[in-house]
């Protein structure tokens, strides 16, 4: 029996979760955005793509083009928690669900299809109880793999519906753009198209030795999913390759120990994620940028692999002692690479595992109650943040989840 798999993804997720929930902004061209000045817009509805507002731009930017957009301060646990319950109902048709991001989800129903007429049927029901509940819209991807799944729902976008059977995969990957492919940016889509590559069928005719000899190791992801195949385990996407955070600030910061509590804070919020994906890291790079927008970077090895935020700090403030800046940073951000999963061996030595048995408890602890309500003291320094999450986040607490 061929696998199934459904995609369901959200629709400008955060503009319509704040659209349901606040009826007047409904049919307006709104972005979702920070509460300071200078953070940048993450969500933008229908409404508002229509005119060119993306994610990534900044508020200015975004009121530039259109001086009628509603820009609302976006509720990080009003995403989470919407994201929860949709969880909650897709596992009422199959236990294998994946939560691929707050508002994409992977279901495999293969084990589930004799309860249902089809899988189309349940990608029906799936929709109609998601706008039932909600008031807003997903789309939805049905193929054999997970990349053909969200390659369909993806090209269904908005409230769509699109199904692609296996002997059909090939007519529809034959005229799709490469840059359609999960995974190429447009530096990869131009690269491709200097060597004349610019659908998917023209893409998996191409020959592999020259992909691999071209991009490396990504030649052979390239060929992979131009032919639909899956190029990472059903159960994830890949281990991530990196882990970072970084902030943009009010204002430009030129004290140096207010830069080193930001670095901390930065470093402990690395650490957190590092804990939660069960990974630890070498390798530490710190990026800050100054206010003409010049970005710069330094990196280094440690002699031993870490999920410890002060560690991370260490490394990560050790590079900025090094550095004579040349002016005030509007954004600073600490982003760990290198990384391999956590040993599941015992400790040797009684006690030896104190500091993994703290930070567990400072994570419980965070989890439960929110973000900072235990921390290093040294962060008090630092304002208090309000800051939207990225659409990219994953959620991680078990049920229920924190409501405002």
């Amino acid at each position: 029996m061929d696998k199934t798999v459904l995609y369901i993804d959200m629709d400008a997720y955060f503009a319509s979760v704040e659209q349901a929930s606040r009826p007047h902004l409904k049919g307006k061209p709104i972005a979702v955005a920070g509460s300071g000045k200078r953070t940048v817009i993450v969500a933008s509805s229908y409404e508002a793509k229509r005119f060119g507002i993306r994610t990534g731009m900044t508020k200015g930017e975004a009121l530039a083009i259109l001086p009628s957009l509603v820009i609302v301060e976006g509720r990080n646990s009003k995403y989470v928690d919407t994201c929860a319950r949709v969880h909650e109902i897709l596992l009422r048709y199959t236990p294998d669900v994946v939560i691929h991001s707050i508002d994409e989800f992977y279901m495999d129903i293969t084990r589930c299809l004799d309860l249902f007429p089809s899988p189309v049927a349940v990608a029906r029901e799936i929709k109609k109880e998601i706008a039932r509940r909600f008031s807003i819209t997903c789309s939805v991807g049905v193929g054999t793999t997970r990349l053909i799944a969200k390659m369909a729902g993806e090209s269904g976008k908005p409230d769509g519906l699109v199904a692609v059977k296996k002997k059909d995969v090939p007519g529809f990957l034959e005229d799709l753009p490469v840059e359609d492919i999960p995974g190429i940016g447009r530096k990869m889509k131009l690269a491709l198209n200097v060597l004349g590559i610019t659908t998917c069928g023209g893409l998996s005719r191409y020959p592999v030795s020259v992909l691999r000899r071209r991009f490396g190791i990504w030649g052979d992801y390239l060929s992979l999913i131009s032919r639909g195949l899956e190029p990472f385990p059903a159960g994830g996407g890949g281990a991530p390759r990196s882990i970072g955070h970084s902030m943009t600030y009010e204002k430009n910061i030129g004290d140096k120990a207010m830069i080193t509590a930001r670095i901390l804070e930065l470093a402990e919020m690395v650490a957190a994620r590092l804990r939660r994906e069960k990974m630890t890291a070498k390798g530490i790079c710190l990026i800050w940028r100054y206010p003409d927008f010049t970005t710069c970077a330094k990196r280094v090895t440690i002699r031993f692999f870490t999920q410890d935020g002060r560690v991370i700090y260490d490394a990560a403030a050790g590079l900025m002692d090094s550095v004579r800046l040349k002016d005030a940073v509007r954004l600073l951000g600490v982003t760990v690479y290198n990384l391999r999963p956590v040993s599941p061996a015992a400790p040797l030595i009684d006690g030896f595992d104190r500091a993994q048995r703290l930070w567990g408890a400072m994570d419980r602890i965070n989890d439960t109650f929110g973000e900072y309500t235990i921390h290093r003291a040294t962060i008090l320094m630092c304002a208090k943040h309000h800051w939207v999450i990225s659409p990219a986040f994953k959620p991680h607490k078990s049920y229920p989840y924190r409501k405002e």
